[in-house]
Parts: structure tokens; C-alpha cells; sequence
């Protein structure tokens, strides 16, 4: 016997009785796609993404200020936001003001997924893909900056990237300094 969903049993006992026969005889997805009389979900469809989504009525679910202010701070960062959604898992730092993270179709989520290589899963899935580490940046942009100006005073015949391999050498400290 199978469990009969709690969407069926509020249908009543002719609905879970109707189920259970067409479970037995054509599988439980089968029996309650009749009973139900509506198609199962799909995902990756721009219909089962954005349901209940297009018109902002998402927004309602919210507190009414906290609503206003992303949207207020949306449209003043240049988001048209009309027809979107805001799907936070795929913002950076900006949140609620990055262009990216509003959404209208499946696509969408796929492209931001593929520039940004996030691992996403549900309606759209992107498997990200495993990047070889970047070396460490041994000296931060300005400490290089002020040795190389020492560096390049004491010699002065040295291309500047003798003096940043110089001052790498010389500052770095050895732990930090990746191999080439």
C-alpha cells in the first residue's frame, strides 16, 4: 500500500481511494498526476522557476519594509526590476544591487552560474568546475609599489620585472613565495 500525499487526502475518500487503485496499477507519480488532474513539476522550465515570481508578488511574503528597501535600493543601483525575481544565491557582495542576481528565466540562472562557476541545484542545475589555485600574491599591490620605488633606486638599470622578482626575493616572506 502506498502513502497517499497530504494533497489527495484533503480531496477526500473518493480522491485517496481513487489513488490507491491507480497506484497499485500504474505507480504512485501516475495516480496522483490523475487524481490531482495537473502535470508533475519540471524543473529547469521557466514556468516552474518563476511561479508566483513575474509580477512580484514574492515581494508579499516579505515585511513591507523590508520589500520596499530592496526594491528602492535596487532600482537606485539601475535594476529594472520589472518581470524579475531576486535570487540571493547567486548575488555577490552587492546583494539586492547586483544586476545579475535578478533573474527572469532559467537561463539566466545558467549564465550568471557559468561567469561567476557556482555549484547550483533545483529548478537549474550547474556543476562548477574545479579551477587550478591561483599563486599567492606574495606582497600586497601597495607595499610592492613602495619597495619596487626603493628597489628601483638603488638599481637603476633594472626592467621592472627584475625589480619585482628583486623586491620578491628579497621581502617576500619565504613560506608565501610560490614557484614559478
Amino acid at each position: 500500500m502506498s502513502v497517499v500525499p497530504s494533497e489527495i487526502r484533503i480531496l477526500g475518500a473518493e480522491a485517496v481511494a481513487t489513488f490507491e487503485r491507480l497506484s497499485s496499477e500504474y505507480g504512485e507519480k501516475w495516480a496522483a498526476m490523475v487524481v490531482l488532474q495537473q502535470p508533475p513539476g519540471l524543473r529547469g522550465t521557466d514556468r516552474t522557476l518563476m511561479e508566483r515570481r513575474y509580477n512580484g508578488e514574492w515581494l508579499n511574503d516579505m515585511a513591507p519594509d523590508m520589500a520596499s528597501r530592496i526594491v528602492r535600493e535596487a532600482k537606485a543601483a539601475g535594476i529594472s526590476i520589472s518581470g524579475k525575481y531576486y535570487c540571493s544565491s547567486l548575488a555577490d557582495g552587492r546583494a539586492h544591487r547586483d544586476p545579475a542576481a535578478w533573474i527572469d528565466s532559467a537561463a539566466d540562472i545558467k549564465k550568471v552560474a557559468a561567469e561567476r562557476n557556482l555549484n547550483v541545484t533545483g529548478a537549474v542545475t550547474h556543476k562548477r568546475v574545479e579551477l587550478p589555485p591561483t599563486p599567492s600574491v606574495p606582497i600586497g599591490a601597495q607595499a610592492m609599489k613602495r619597495l619596487s620605488a626603493i628597489e628601483r633606486k638603488r638599481h637603476p638599470g633594472k626592467k621592472a620585472g627584475e625589480i619585482r622578482e628583486l623586491v620578491i626575493d628579497k621581502y617576500a616572506p619565504t613560506w608565501k613565495r610560490t614557484s614559478k
